[in-house]
């Protein structure tokens, strides 16, 4: 059995793995759509409403009554990880930031968030790396192009952080969601579309959140921290046409020696 107490798969049993990533940052207001094949229908639920809002989650193209829930997906901030990570002594508390200029509350949470989600980005491309990495995929210019993205993304991260103490803010690191590896298909040639298309709408997503930061920075009056999401606002557009030229050429150039060709194409592109 496995280490989840589930049955191996039986030997020489071929099968692809298809990567899906749960977004589920706090404040996340955005769904992405991926499309129905590289959605596990295991947990697929039925859509219901909150409030009058849409719940939060992904929605298979063309099923809109079914979504992803992300309700099940969260953690209580106040036991997480407990026993696990440094606990300070009660009654102690970190002094006061110094360089603390006109920060709100509100952009120092937002960006947190963020942060979160780059990270839950660079951990989804890190994924498909390790999938295009194996030995029965051998596509290793899709795999050096996956784990370029995971470090771009971990960077924005890190850059995210660097910012964050900047303004005199406290970077809370929360739970990175886990990409499942469940692909249906056996061609492994065919994974190569499915990635870049959950790779355009991984950017798109990421594309929406800095847009919601950036309105927040004009809501509270922050043209600095407007200006610092508009820099990365320019990098996620060049990002999503070049994933969207990916998803294009592979259409065209079909599964087998075409993608192969790409593959090698990639592969003298990272070298």
């Amino acid at each position: 059995p496995n280490f989840d107490g589930k049955l191996a798969e039986p030997r020489g049993t071929m099968f692809a793995r298809r990567c899906f990533i749960l977004l589920a940052c706090v404040g996340a207001s955005q769904a992405f759509t991926l499309p129905r094949a590289m959605v596990p229908t295991a947990r697929v639920q039925a859509s219901t409403t909150r409030g009058g809002r849409a719940p939060l989650g992904l929605r298979m193209a063309g099923e809109a009554g079914d979504t992803i829930d992300f309700g099940k997906v969260g953690f209580d901030e106040a036991t997480q990880l407990s026993g696990m990570v440094f606990q300070p002594e009660q009654g102690t508390s970190d002094p006061e930031s110094r360089c603390r200029v006109d920060w709100d509350v509100r952009c120092e949470k937002a960006l947190n968030d963020h942060i979160n989600v780059e990270y839950t980005a660079s951990y989804a491309y890190h994924s498909l790396f390790a999938y295009f990495n194996r030995d029965t995929v051998a596509l290793k210019g899709f795999a050096a192009f996956m784990d370029a993205q995971s470090k771009e993304e971990r960077g924005h991260a890190h850059e995210f952080m660097e910012y964050q103490n900047a303004r005199g803010g406290q970077v809370v690191l929360k739970p990175v969601a886990v990409p499942e590896m469940q692909f249906s298909r056996v061609d492994g040639t065919s994974d190569a579309l499915y990635a870049m298309e959950l790779a355009l709408q991984l950017e798109k997503f990421v594309y929406r959140k800095l847009k919601a930061l950036h309105v927040l920075g004009e809501e509270c009056n922050d043209p600095e921290f407007c200006d610092k999401i508009e820099q990365y606002l320019g990098e996620q557009v060049d990002a999503i046409k070049s994933m969207a030229e990916y998803v294009a050429q592979i259409r065209r150039v079909g599964t087998g020696h075409g993608v192969w060709h790409m593959d090698k194409d990639m592969m003298d592109a990272a070298a």
